[in-house]
């Protein structure tokens, strides 16, 4: 009987695969075997949205992330690429988190005060008010429901907040959070057209709270946007980064002969 899927009340499960290649096992692959594993990963890639990476240095050879509101189908997906890889290439790390809106984010009710205040009268204000409730609502629904572009470049790092003495961000009240979440979006915007980034959380489902994955066409703009943003409060006081791992996108037979097991 088939299994009824799970799926979050809200947003969509995100999982990250890193996997190494074993020199030995690759030894044994046949050209028929990375076959299967590249037809593997393209049947999934029309059940689900799947981004597949090349990585750079010794913590993986390949990233993978997946992004579906059945759970279950991201299990499966593990379970399909791990089988299909027949041990040439083994699972090393992995990274679950769920796609989330802005707590951050200023309400309808809230820029209605703000207009208020400057004298804004009806019926602009209100016009005014609508508008920005469905720019809003757009913002949220492409938050958790996200639909990534297919860019060249893809940079992934957990993160958590700090919690040691005066750098304590769960001691801070909410408007100071605010102010400093709002700073923050502002260095980001600086790279509109260049980086696109999802940050899905993670508290209670894996060991950061946040998991960042940032999509670039230039190499530049990942090491640069970083850079950026370690200069707001939010960051130099408050932020704790894990291990980055950086990769290029490839298709399913691009990737399965960049890492050396498709041969002849």
């Amino acid at each position: 009987m088939a299994t009824e899927p799970l799926r979050p009340s809200q947003g969509q499960g995100v999982l990250h695969l890193f996997f190494r290649v074993d020199p030995a096992r690759r030894a044994d692959w046949t050209r028929d075997d990375a076959d299967a594993l590249a037809e593997t990963l393209e049947r999934w890639q029309q059940t689900l949205q799947l981004h597949l990476f090349s990585t750079f240095g010794h913590k993986a050879d390949v990233m993978l992330m997946a992004i579906d509101g059945d759970l279950g189908a991201l299990r499966r997906l593990q379970t399909d690429v791990v089988g299909a890889a027949a041990g040439a290439m083994t699972l090393s790390w992995s990274y679950l988190s769920l796609t989330e809106g802005s707590e951050y984010m200023q309400s309808a009710e809230e820029y209605r005060e703000e207009l208020v205040t400057k004298d804004v009268a009806e019926p602009d204000l209100s016009r005014r008010v609508d508008e920005f409730a469905e720019r809003m609502a757009t913002y949220t629904h492409d938050k958790l429901y996200p639909q990534m572009p297919p860019w060249e470049l893809a940079c992934f790092y957990p993160m958590s907040h700090r919690r040691d003495g005066d750098d304590n961000w769960y001691a801070l009240d909410f408007p100071e959070r605010r102010r400093l979440m709002h700073e923050h979006g502002r260095s980001g915007r600086a790279y509109t057209g260049r980086v696109v980034q999802l940050v899905s959380g993670s508290t209670g489902l894996d060991d950061w709270e946040w998991g960042v994955t940032l999509f670039a066409h230039d190499f530049a703009d990942l090491k640069s946007i970083v850079y950026q943003l370690r200069y707001d409060e939010a960051s130099a006081r408050f932020a704790e980064f894990g291990p980055f791992v950086v990769g290029m996108r490839r298709t399913p037979h691009e990737l399965v002969a960049e890492i050396g097991l498709a041969r002849a």
